[in-house]
């Protein structure tokens, strides 16, 4: 029977696997190790694996600096942290030696079936290549900045179209920075590219809603609907960003990842929208105008002749008043000022 020397990290993912097929096994810094790890603080040679008559490894120190101290047995859960000097292997013990950690495992032990990829690896495999990636870069930018020119009033100057490129840009590669550092803390892998190609692609729809949405108030004056419609596109698209981020960067369960996913942004975007909702009874006074020019072909329904909307417009800013109620309310105030003179 065959012993696997296991060398981890803090996450518990194995950096090094050693098979010992002999009654013998050395742990430590020097070449001449059997299981070499590569840390100043384990000896040129730390500690040994013996096999005894029994047929059991028996793990013992060899006189070290920083000693040994099991950690844990991810089987075995009441097994305790100690220092140890010598130890009859237990499948799944962890132990720490200097700073580095290996684990003992039986290599008979069975092992979990294997997990079947998911159809987006497929797609991340495709959106993480340097073409792809620049290429939607360059398309957030170019629509960010024709945005940002229909919607500006004044001249366009240089100055505002370099603060709108390097806005959009600037932001892609910051969100894409800190989800390859957590993909390369907790499972070694950045795909930096792979994020900006999402994060670009995510940036597109929703500048692309954006337009259309400026294209429906355009067409039927959605102005006070317009933020709810908004809020309602990024609760699509947010889980899908935070869903592949997740995917790519986190090792957590397809169920965690899904809820998380999910609830977290509709849980702000979910705020946003009654704030918007409390808006919608408040009186402006200033009207909603926009500042877009869009051509008269972008127009789906058929416009309101000038003379049939100057005729319509006292009915939309003048009030009615009840004439009776002004009736009374006027003689409230005559009598009101009889008694004053009365009194006087």
């Amino acid at each position: 029977m065959a012993l696997i020397i296991e060398e981890i990290n803090r996450a518990h993912r194995v950096c090094n696997r050693f098979r010992m097929n002999g009654e013998r096994a050395t742990l430590g810094r020097c070449y001449s190790s059997d299981v070499m790890l590569e840390d100043p603080h384990v000896d040129p040679l730390h500690a040994e694996v013996v096999q005894d008559e029994d047929g059991c490894y028996v793990l013992r120190d060899l006189n070290s600096l920083n000693g040994m101290r099991l950690m844990r047995n991810f089987r075995d859960k009441s097994v305790k942290q100690a220092d140890v000097r010598e130890r009859q292997i237990q499948c799944g013990d962890e132990v720490q030696i200097g700073k580095s950690r290996v684990r003992f495992i039986n290599a008979e032990m069975s092992v979990a079936p294997a997990i079947p990829l998911h159809s987006a690896e497929n797609i991340f495999d495709r959106l993480a290549t340097p073409l792809v990636a620049v290429t939607l870069c360059l398309l957030v930018a170019g629509l960010s900045l024709w945005l940002a020119y229909l919607g500006s009033t004044m001249e366009f100057e240089w100055t505002g179209a370099v603060e709108v490129l390097t806005d959009a840009v600037i932001g892609l590669l910051i969100y894409a920075a800190a989800w390859a550092f957590i993909g390369k803390v907790v499972k070694h892998e950045a795909h930096f590219l792979a994020h900006l190609s999402i994060a670009a692609t995510a940036a597109l729809v929703y500048a692309g809603w954006q337009w259309f949405g400026s294209l429906l108030n355009f067409n039927f004056n959605l102005h006070y609907a317009l933020p709810l419609l908004n809020i309602l596109a990024l609760a699509v698209i947010l889980p899908v960003m935070l869903w592949c981020a997740a995917y790519l960067a986190l090792n957590i369960a397809p169920h965690w990842r899904l809820v998380a996913s999910v609830l977290l942004p509709w849980c702000f975007l979910g705020f946003a929208a009654a704030v918007e909702i409390g808006k919608m009874d408040e009186f402006s006074d200033s009207p909603q105008v926009s500042k877009e020019l869009k051509s008269k072909d972008l127009l789906w329904r058929t416009p309101v002749p000038l003379e049939e909307f100057l005729a319509s417009t006292p009915a939309l800013f003048d009030i009615p008043l009840d004439q009776e109620s002004g009736r009374k309310k006027t003689a409230s105030k005559a009598t009101e000022s009889d008694l004053d003179v009365r009194g006087e």
